[in-house]
């Protein structure tokens, strides 16, 4: 079975959704299937994610560079109908770049079955920002590509009901991201990450992990943190500067009075991101929006608990485990679950104790990529 994914962009610093794509398409390829990726290009995208794929054996096709805010060019239908005679089954991340309709529009024509995997961007959360714009969009043509599609997927049933008022024709598919979780089975030793940073001593670590964007909750966080009881426990921020963000997550460190309390790391990948874990008292999320959060299931692996947002639409999932805490996205209950699940040893070794087992048999990629092969054949089959 051919399968092609399409997506707009493969630079990391595009986040959630790419990285996704990259362990579906490269785990699909290790379970035996034959996967092409066609993505946009813009000027100055890294090459990282594309070498990976290609590692793995997944054939990449990027096209550009794209211009615009829909990542135009006229390479891309060219580039797509050439790719799709050779496809079975095409699955679209993200909905709302000028690849994505192309690659829908074209499958139609060739009556090709598409999946499409909307990545959060439908939950009403997202299409609030730049309202008006949105639904113009999803009038004249995403509908369409939408209820052309042979399955929607979502990664949580919370993103499936949050779609449900659009009242979109296809059948669902609930299916998570994942990890590689052999990543996870050889942590670096306690103590490394404390090494790159040794100003921070024995201090606890509270542990943020993702883009510095404003959906991330961190005009929460940092107050929450300053108010918090957790004695000189020090607040570690890993991610990359989203659109300048971080300038603002300065202003607000400074005004707060935590300069000494909070560390920006930056981006940390490798053995660098999983010794942040390791040495971390438990990992904190409170995001306004966030589809999945793989940065969850990954504190979690590495064997920490979590305090998320009840916006992080794994929520669910996480109480049901009882691997953390969910709060509402407000500073005092924030506040109150920081200085609870510093203080309280029992509490986290507990949840840690629960952690790994719960994700090595929820969010294997290795599984849940066999699991894609079915559901592609229920479709070609249908």
């Amino acid at each position: 079975m051919h399968v092609l994914h399409a997506i707009s962009g493969l630079d990391h610093r595009l986040g959630g959704p790419v990285h996704a794509m990259l362990g579906l398409a490269s785990y699909q390829r290790a379970a035996g299937l034959d996967v092409t990726v066609v993505s946009s290009q813009r000027e100055g995208d890294d090459s990282a994610i594309a070498n990976e794929l290609q590692e793995h054996g997944v054939r990449v096709v990027e096209v550009g560079p794209v211009t615009g805010a829909l990542g135009r060019s006229p390479k891309l239908k060219p580039e797509v109908n050439e790719l799709l005679p050779d496809a079975d089954i095409v699955h679209i991340h993200a909905v709302w770049d000028e690849i994505q309709h192309v690659a829908a529009t074209c499958a139609r024509r060739h009556g090709t079955p598409y999946i499409v995997r909307p990545c959060g961007m439908l939950d009403p959360w997202c299409l609030a920002q730049g309202r008006l714009k949105k639904q113009l969009y999803l009038a004249l043509r995403l509908r369409k590509n939408l209820n052309g599609a042979a399955r929607m997927h979502f990664t949580t049933s919370t993103e499936r009901d949050l779609v449900k008022p659009l009242g979109l024709k296809p059948e669902s598919i609930v299916e998570p991201n994942g990890i590689n979780v052999a990543e996870f089975e050889d942590l670096p030793d306690a103590g490394a990450f404390r090494a790159m940073h040794p100003n921070i001593g024995d201090r606890p670590i509270i542990l943020f992990l993702s883009r510095l964007h404003k959906k991330k909750g961190l005009d929460l966080l940092i107050p929450a943190f300053a108010q918090a009881d957790v004695g000189d426990a020090v607040l570690v921020l890993v991610g990359p500067d989203d659109r300048g963000y971080e300038a603002t997550v300065r202003s607000m460190i400074a005004e707060h009075g935590v300069e000494n309390d909070v560390i920006i790391a930056g981006l940390l990948r490798g053995a660098d991101r999983l010794a942040a874990f390791v040495d971390s008292s438990y990992f904190v999320l409170p995001s306004y929006q966030e589809n999945f959060g793989v940065a969850v299931i990954e504190a979690l692996a590495a064997g920490i608990p979590v305090v998320i947002s009840d916006q992080v639409n794994i929520h669910d999932e996480i109480t049901s485990a009882d691997v953390g805490e969910v709060v509402p996205t407000e500073i005092e209950p924030l506040a109150d679950a920081m200085s609870r699940w510093l203080k309280d040893d029992a509490l986290r070794e507990a949840a840690a104790k629960r952690a790994q087992p719960f994700v090595r048999t929820r969010y294997d990629w290795a599984q849940i990529a066999r699991r894609w092969a079915e559901h592609y054949e229920a479709i070609l089959a249908s």
